[in-house]
């Protein structure tokens, strides 16, 4: 998690809430980015929103994982 300052332990649990939120959201969603716009929302906010400013993870490696998913759900569907 990146370093918040004073205080670091709340921003971090934050931080960490609202990652692992935005995961749950994207993984419950049917479709893909492509096929489902609120998937393109979340994907959006990964690589050009604030996700950056509030985790050391690499947003593109994130994406990646999230469409290699999506990917693997198709073939067995």
């Amino acid at each position: 998690m990146k370093d918040f300052g004073y205080c670091d332990e709340g921003y971090s649990r934050l931080a960490s809430a609202i990652i692992l939120q935005a995961l749950k959201d994207y993984r419950r969603l049917s479709g893909t980015e492509k096929t489902n716009p609120e998937k393109a929302k979340i994907i959006d906010w990964i690589l050009h929103g604030n996700f950056g400013d509030i985790t050391d993870l690499d947003p593109v490696a994130v994406v990646e994982q999230l469409r290699k998913e999506d990917a693997g759900r198709c073939r067995t569907q």
